[in-house]
């Protein structure tokens, strides 16, 4: 009799601990929840200091009067779904970045374009004008540039004929449905990218230039150029034009770290060139004016362009910094570590090549 007693206390007792503890569970997950209104509200008044200027912007953009949209803004109305919409373009504010926000996480948009096939180069192309564009109307005022990079910026190729026209045909014939990317000898880049140099000087105006090389670059680089022999697509001759030019590059390189040589970017009144000590595997690059910023992340096959608030820029900043804990700099100091790493990438080319 008190056995069972017993048990049906413990029962009941377990039933009710049980109970309360999801109880508290709901309310814990009411409290995480995101109020996505009120956090759109938060997100435009720190594109505007003033909230009478921000009243004013957003009455000429929903086209509505001032009062109104000063109601919306103070939470007596909310906006319908079609104004966040229209306000979330206009002041470039992410909604799945304001329902994704978690402590000590940065959420980040990608675009997955590649690897799908693309009727022609022209894309490529596009793409560099619009980046080379925006920077030359940030570089109007001074400018800082990072990146930790695993394939050769164009900066360091634009000079070197047969290695940068082998880095648009390689894109080509990876991502482009034709039969011009199976032969390199008889492929011509195209004309305007003969003016690359010029411009990149002109847009690559940074007065504050941080290298975070990936280790694997060279590597990577050079067995691409021996596959391609191999399948017959480059011939004898210009796999040997590639090995000298890549073998120059590395050779100017490391006159530049030793100040023996003009930096590629001339304007750059301050480098500073690590190589990272593991595999990164993805290029990583932040661009920073006063008033305007943005990064840039691409893997072989993605490339996604970001731009997001001052605050989360700069935590991709210190992000891209941060390699520098796992990387060893060969700028500045570091003379042995420098000639024992540039040693190392003329073997790797030699070798393979």
């Amino acid at each position: 009799m008190l056995n069972t007693f017993l048990v049906k206390f413990i029962f009941v007792l377990l039933h009710c601990l049980a109970e309360y503890q999801w109880k508290n569970n709901l309310n814990y997950e009411a409290v995480k929840k995101i109020d996505l209104h009120d956090e759109f509200v938060k997100a435009l008044l720190s594109k505007v200091s003033r909230k009478t200027d921000l009243a004013d912007k957003v009455s000429d953009i929903l086209r509505i009067e001032k009062e109104p949209a000063s109601r919306r803004l103070t939470g007596k109305v909310n906006f319908s779904v079609r104004e966040i919409g229209i306000l979330a373009n206009e002041f470039n504010i992410s909604l799945d970045e304001l329902l994704h926000r978690v402590p000590g996480y940065l959420w980040l948009p990608f675009i997955l374009e590649s690897p799908l096939k693309f009727r022609s180069i022209d894309i490529l192309y596009e793409t560099i004008d619009c980046h080379l564009n925006r920077l030359c109307d940030m570089t109007r005022e001074p400018t800082e540039s990072g990146t930790i990079f695993n394939i050769l910026p164009m900066e360091f190729y634009m000079n070197l004929p047969v290695l940068m026209k082998f880095m648009f045909f390689k894109w080509g014939h990876c991502f482009v449905r034709s039969e011009e990317f199976n032969n390199f000898s008889q492929w011509q880049i195209a004309p305007r990218m003969t003016t690359l140099h010029d411009r990149v000087e002109k847009a690559f105006s940074f007065d504050k230039l941080l290298y975070i090389w990936d280790n694997s670059l060279i590597w990577t680089l050079v067995r691409e150029v021996d596959n391609f022999h191999n399948m017959h697509i480059i011939n004898t001759e210009d796999k040997n034009k590639l090995k000298e030019e890549i073998n120059d590059l590395l050779t100017r390189l490391e006159q530049v770290l030793n100040g023996t040589c003009e930096p590629f970017l001339r304007s750059a009144s301050e480098m500073d060139f690590y190589v990272s000590t593991i595999n990164a595997g993805f290029t990583c690059n932040y661009f920073a004016s006063p008033s305007k910023h943005f990064v840039t992340f691409s893997t072989n096959f993605s490339f996604s362009e970001i731009e997001s608030t001052r605050e989360n820029f700069t935590h991709i900043k210190e992000w891209i910094k941060s390699i520098r804990n796992v990387s060893t700099l060969l700028s500045q100091s570091g003379r042995m570590e420098r000639r024992l790493f540039f040693e190392n990438q003329h073997n790797i080319v030699n070798k393979l090549l």
